[in-house]
């Protein structure tokens, strides 16, 4: 008797306690583990390594194909994209991981001036890019699925030509007015860009509304800030994303090449190796490493015909080493560069849009270029008065064609954009019959069609009830 009663204590103990603390016990949602508190500076390195991601993985060597600075290798069709065309997932990674740097940039609205800035100034990035890359995007609405935020989980497309692209003109003035305010002791920290250097910071800002001011087209604006704005000097302004190449963090197309062994399989097109030796441009073997037959150039899409893949020119690096210029652990990923900048001035000088000597900012935008490949100036300079020569009657196209020819494997996704931008009816300098650009072997969307804008990932069809249409590989963008 005893013993049962003994048992029927013991029993009610235990469920009292199992009553009274199931809420410790049988909370799965938290992680004990887990901080819950993250200060602006991790929040800000969080924010920065995403950019890395979408900017520098898949986007990075589909973009290189598009562009036409590499193509397959030999029997190897890479995501199709060398025949011209994507499936929706090939845009999952890009379109998720700038929403959630994005996200992760909301939480430095709580920290000081220069922290706010910067949020600004990146949300501002990711916005500009998604829009250049997919048109309407989830952007007033985006963001707000936090149960602080309002709940929003299906968050509505908004017109990138009348609110995407104000909302990024916003933003950037609001960050530079904040770069103003910064106090003496508010310092940044968890930076992988510019180690907090909020002068960098600035230039930066500017360069990029000097880019939206471009993009629209918009004379007076573009005019106003070039009269007045502190833009991107010297290489060391340069906007990247910097790794260690160890295991606190690799290059992320590396990392992921290295892994799946792409970097065997992908090699120099026959369109930039052609145009590179056809002008003794002297950064050809910065960019590219000669393969067993010299140069050589696989013709674009040409993935089935062609000798072994040891044969062709591959960018500069290797699998197997520490890497090179292009291809490595501790190759940072580019956002923005001083010689795009400088290519944006010359341009706006060319146009009449604004003030200054359109030649003397085209060559300083290529010995920018040159400078950061680490070309001697000597050879730049003569390539620059012979083959690379400003053409004043076809100022246009000599700047679409040398920021082209200065981005190959550096800025591949700026260089894709800025492709299209340039190459329309009126100056069809790269995929009109005749242009740059040639038609795969292989080209899916058949005829002489090329990709104007990204699929809408797949996530975006099957998750956001007001996700708009699918639109097809030839749609274009507003300012397209």
């Amino acid at each position: 008797m005893k013993i049962k009663i003994l048992f029927y204590i013991v029993v009610c103990i235990v469920g009292t306690l199992v009553f009274t603390s199931c809420d410790d016990y049988l909370d799965v949602n938290t992680n004990p583990n887990q901080s819950t508190t993250s200060g602006p500076n991790l929040q800000l390195s969080s924010a920065q390594l995403y950019i890395g991601n979408a900017i520098g993985d898949r986007l990075f060597s589909q973009t290189n194909i598009w562009c036409q600075y590499n193509t397959g290798g030999p029997g190897v069709a890479l995501g199709d994209w060398d025949q011209n065309t994507m499936n929706s997932t090939d845009a999952n990674q890009v379109f998720d991981n700038l929403y959630r740097s994005s996200s992760n940039l909301s939480y430095l609205q709580s920290g000081h001036n220069g922290y706010k800035a910067i949020g600004k100034i990146l949300n501002a990035y990711n916005a500009q890019v998604c829009a250049d890359l997919f048109g309407d995007i989830p952007f007033t609405e985006a963001l707000k699925g936090d149960i602080n935020d309002g709940s929003i989980f299906n968050p509505k497309y908004d017109n990138a030509k009348e609110v995407v692209y104000p909302g990024i003109e916003k933003l950037l003035i609001d960050a530079i007015a904040l770069l103003g305010k910064v106090g003496a002791t508010d310092v940044v920290e968890g930076d992988l860009m510019y180690a907090g250097d909020l002068g960098k910071w600035n230039r930066f800002a500017n360069s990029l509304l000097l880019k939206v001011y471009t993009r629209i087209g918009d004379k007076t604006k573009l005019g106003a800030l070039v009269a007045s704005g502190d833009f991107m000097a010297t290489n060391d302004d340069n906007a990247k994303i910097a790794y260690a190449g160890n295991s606190k963090g690799s290059n992320p197309f590396w990392s992921d090449a290295k892994s799946t062994a792409l970097g065997n399989f992908y090699v120099a097109s026959k369109t930039t190796m052609d145009f590179l030796q056809g002008n003794s441009d002297p950064r050809i073997s910065l960019f590219f490493n000669p393969g067993a037959a010299g140069h050589l150039g696989l013709k674009h899409g040409d993935v089935q015909n062609a000798p072994a893949t040891a044969s062709f020119s591959r960018p500069n690096g290797a699998l197997a080493t520490a890497g090179g210029l292009i291809f490595g652990p501790k190759i940072p990923v580019i956002l923005m560069t001083v010689w795009e900048v400088k290519f944006l001035l010359a341009e706006a000088a060319a146009r009449g849009f604004a003030g200054g000597d359109a030649k003397a900012l085209y060559e300083a935008a290529m010995y920018a270029n040159s400078d950061y490949l680490g070309s001697d100036s000597a050879s730049m300079s003569k390539y620059i008065s012979e083959k690379g020569a400003f053409d004043p009657s076809n100022a246009i196209k000599s700047i679409a064609v040398q920021k082209w020819a200065s981005m190959n494997n550096l800025q591949p996704v700026e260089s894709w954009i800025e492709t299209r931008r340039f190459d329309n009816a009126s100056n069809p300098f790269f995929t009109s019959p005749g242009g740059l650009f040639a038609v795969p072997t292989e080209n899916v969307l058949g005829g002489n069609k090329f990709p104007s804008i990204l699929f809408y990932p797949e996530t975006e069809q099957s998750l956001n009830k007001n996700f708009v249409a699918q639109h097809s590989l030839t749609d274009k963008v507003f300012w397209d």
